[in-house]
């Protein structure tokens, strides 16, 4: 059985940064994805220069400004369009196509290597959100289903993996409440002939990430439970191989201790 646990959102905040940082060096995170066209992106490289962390890339239309000048991608104020407006819409698959390539030359710029994979942030390259899910009603203003065949095609075009079709079954049950040691091992022990990837959003939270993003103090709870010694042992008692989206294994036995 092997599973990927992605930490979204590298590169958002600088304590986003950090905390992911935290979560491979001490604990179960395997792998991140980096919002490139963010400001903290460009501090990455320095960030894990001893903390080799695979990476891929966070395509991103509803969070900071845009690498291009696609009109129908923002607001009045130039900023990309918050998560429901952006759902409520009809966007020009051209231009999303556009920042979603500039978005992936922009990681390559900064890392000078290509991602390991792509994926996306509050599922805008496929509609998979708990926003659409819960509001069915907006996915008629929405042009879902283009925007996910041109994410298709730019993967193609890569040669990347796209989260959710791939090898690994995604998950998103480890989010809020539910962030806890027993919810990934319930759910492993459910799917035991699988390959999985949990989808994961450790941090610290400071003042900036409290006042950017409403999911905050849940962050460093996501932290604590990914670097917990007995889900730490649970993989490695039962002889789990925690890769990344090449699938290289992680080696569990040379964890650090977690700062305090």
């Amino acid at each position: 059985m092997k599973i990927v646990i992605n930490a979204d959102d590298m590169g958002y905040t600088r304590s986003i940064s950090q905390g992911i940082r935290e979560g491979y060096r001490c604990g179960l995170v395997s792998s991140s994805t980096v919002m490139s066209h963010m400001p903290f992106a460009a501090s990455v490289p320095e960030l894990l220069k001893d903390t080799p962390i695979p990476l891929g890339c966070h395509l991103t239309l509803t969070c900071g400004k845009p690498l291009t000048g696609g009109k129908s991608l923002v607001n009045e104020e130039g900023n990309f369009w918050k998560y429901r407006d952006f759902y409520s819409r009809t966007i020009d698959v051209g231009e999303a196509y556009a920042e979603f390539k500039a978005q992936i030359e922009k990681f390559i710029e900064i890392f000078e290597r290509r991602p390991t994979h792509l994926d996306s942030h509050q599922g805008c390259t496929d509609g998979v959100s708990v926003l659409l899910k819960n509001n069915p009603e907006l996915a008629s203003k929405h042009n879902t289903k283009e925007i996910y065949e041109m994410s298709l095609a730019l993967a193609k075009e890569y040669d990347l993996p796209l989260r959710r079709n791939c090898e690994f079954e995604w998950t998103d049950v480890f989010y809020g409440e539910n962030a806890t040691v027993e919810t990934i091992i319930r759910h492993i022990e459910n799917n035991r002939d699988k390959d999985i990837e949990f989808m994961v959003h450790p941090a610290y939270c400071d003042l900036e990430l409290y006042r950017r993003s409403s999911y905050n103090t849940y962050r460093v709870k996501e932290l604590d439970a990914l670097c917990d010694q007995r889900l730490i042992d649970y993989f490695l008692e039962n002889d789990i191989d925690l890769v990344d989206y090449t699938g290289r294994k992680k080696d569990l036995r040379q964890l650090s201790k977690p700062e305090m």
